[in-house]
């Protein structure tokens, strides 16, 4: 029989995961708010941000009435250093220009379309509720990106290039989405799905919007056989405005780039056990076991500033 929820850390770790996922990567989006392309952007991008931190809120009720936080989810959201952070790393770098955001995100939202669905079975009563409600409401996401994706790939010329570069210096750090964690056969109990069905989903979505965008079959989809990140006349690299930095500041610079077979995107590179430490062989790897890049400090020093301001405060 299963531990009781309330003392089952494997449920909390998971809960923590998700629910930090939501919230880096809501307040990420909320910084396109005024600075978009175009006005539809936008309001786009504030009500996916919008969605996100609802989505990190309720979350953060399931482990406050587990006993997080002393019962407050305000206290978990904002009363947390980066260390005790689960968010995966690709989530809280900071904003790249629009190939980078648009990598990125669609690349978070193929997650979500993959786990929400499977946690809407999970054995917890509160969690399966809620993600049965978080997983409609991701679908919208899910759509945004692929028709950006799609159109972006499609153009050609500097848009298809930048977005090529973006998902090169992306999809590496994409594999933090799948970094176990502690207990990781008692989290997938919770889930519901384990992470190799989890990342074997996700990377056939992945690669189905890759094709429709023209993106798979000269490996364009950020698994070019030819040449590396970074490494193209004019491509900044990563780390750049247009890069994404990983755990310890370390960009994905360096990093071997997936290989593609038969056009599609391969995973991330091998080489660590699934449950190996922090880092062990994967970019990407460390946000699942709280080490982050110095972009996640800076983050909740703004996120959190009016939280801190008033001490105990009733928000």
């Amino acid at each position: 029989m299963p531990q009781p929820p309330a003392t089952d850390a494997a449920l909390h770790a998971l809960l923590l995961a998700l629910a930090d996922d939501e919230l880096i990567a809501g307040h990420r989006a909320s910084e396109w708010t005024g600075v978009a392309p175009f006005l539809e952007e936008d309001v786009a991008f504030s009500s996916i941000a919008q969605d996100e931190v609802g989505h990190a809120a309720l979350l953060y009720r399931l482990l406050a009435d587990l006993g997080h936080g002393g019962g407050d989810p305000d206290a978990l959201a904002f009363g947390r250093g980066p260390e005790a952070f689960r968010n995966a790393v690709l989530l809280e770098a900071p904003n790249g220009d629009w190939a980078a955001e648009i990598a990125r995100h669609f690349l978070y939202s193929e997650y979500e379309a993959v786990i929400w669905p499977a946690l809407a079975n999970s054995p917890y009563a509160p969690l399966a509720a809620a993600a049965a409600r978080i997983a409609r409401e991701e679908a919208y996401h899910r759509a945004h990106f692929r028709q950006w994706v799609v159109a972006l790939g499609r153009a050609g010329g500097e848009a298809r290039d930048r977005l090529r570069r973006a998902l090169a210096r992306a999809l590496p750090l994409a594999a933090g989405f799948f970094e176990p964690l502690e207990d990781e056969d008692r989290a997938a109990y919770w889930r519901g799905i384990t992470l190799a069905e989890l990342e074997a989903r996700w990377r056939a979505e992945v690669d189905q919007v890759l094709k429709q965008a023209g993106l798979a079959e000269d490996g364009s989809d950020g698994s070019d056989r030819r040449r590396g990140p970074g490494t193209e006349p004019g491509d900044a690299g990563p780390g750049s405005a247009g890069g994404f930095a990983g755990p310890g500041a370390a960009t994905s610079e360096g990093a071997p780039v997936p290989q593609a077979t038969d056009g599609k995107v391969a995973g991330p590179p091998a080489g660590a056990a699934e449950g190996g430490g922090p880092g062990a062989g994967r970019p990407g790897f460390g946000g699942r076991r709280g080490q982050h890049s110095p972009a996640l400090a800076q983050l909740l020093e703004e996120m959190t500033s009016v939280y801190r301001s008033e001490p105990g405060a009733a928000w």
